[in-house]
């Protein structure tokens, strides 16, 4: 049931505005997928996109799948695009908090192809981010997808003492500040030239330790997951983490990494689930 729009104008960034649609259709869409959103959600989830936008990271980003939600329903119904992501193999849901995954078979199929469905995504303008909630290590993907050697897309928040990610044909490593995966993890390339390989953490800019060899030549036409690596169709290089959010599209540039770290740390922050 829709909320009356007489309900829907509250004080929100110091002014009184209405709702945004695009988070109204999204509400709209959780609810026909069998969720609920609660008006408290929906003023957290709009001052989010009013964010996004103010910060131009929202005309940049294809898609976000947000965990830490109210019900499984809600943590699968992706933000802009409102597709109905599947949960396979049982991970675990904890409200408010996001899916736990076994780093053994379960993980989140977020049904985004980004051969098909990206729109700002491009071969040379690729960019893919994660919350990481638990701070885990290992050559596993906490979200990626691999549908050839050309179409890679992923990102391993930490193995060791390195970050890594797939923006191309092979993967880029990058120093982290300390042993810990926990939060926000962006990797991305703006250009067609390997040496623009980027990677964030919480939105400060990570120094690059070994250049991917290609640039690739044509976007994923496998799903991307969470908690595990699409390759060709068959998931594997299961990560055994919890993990609150995901968002893909084209790259941010850096004072963008910045504001939108800000903003999911604020969302994740709103609910209880920020580390």
């Amino acid at each position: 049931m829709k909320m009356p729009l007489a309900h829907l104008n509250r004080a929100r960034s110091g002014a009184a505005r209405a709702f945004d649609a695009e988070v109204l259709a999204w509400r709209d869409a959780v609810v026909i997928n069998g969720g609920s959103v609660s008006l408290a959600r929906l003023v957290t989830v709009d001052q989010f996109v009013f964010n996004e936008k103010a910060a131009g990271c929202w005309a940049l980003t294809d898609d976000y799948l947000v965990h830490w939600a109210e019900n499984e329903i809600q943590a699968l119904t992706s933000l802009k695009q409102r597709r109905l992501a599947t949960a396979v193999n049982a991970p675990g849901f904890t409200v408010d908090r996001g899916y736990t995954f076994d780093g053994v078979s379960n993980y989140v199929d977020a049904s985004f192809i980004a051969s098909s469905h990206a729109v700002v995504m491009t071969v040379n303008n690729i960019r893919v981010a994660v919350y990481e909630r638990t701070n885990a290590s290992g050559n596993s993907s906490a979200v990626g997808v691999n549908s050839n050697s050309s179409r890679q897309l992923a990102i391993r928040p930490r193995n060791g003492t390195t970050a890594s990610g797939f923006a191309g044909t092979s993967v880029a490593t990058f120093t982290l500040p300390g042993p810990d995966s926990r939060g926000f993890t962006a990797v991305s390339r703006a250009t067609a030239s390997l040496t623009d390989t980027l990677s964030f953490k919480n939105g400060a800019g990570l120094v690059r330790s070994a250049d991917p060899a290609g640039a690739g030549t044509v976007l994923p036409n496998n799903s991307i997951l969470v908690g595990a690596l699409n390759s060709a169709g068959t998931p594997g290089n299961f990560r055994g983490s919890t993990i609150g959010m995901t968002c893909w599209g084209a790259a941010l540039s850096s004072p963008q990494e910045i504001s939108q770290y800000s903003n999911v740390q604020d969302w994740a922050t709103a609910v209880g689930a920020n580390v």
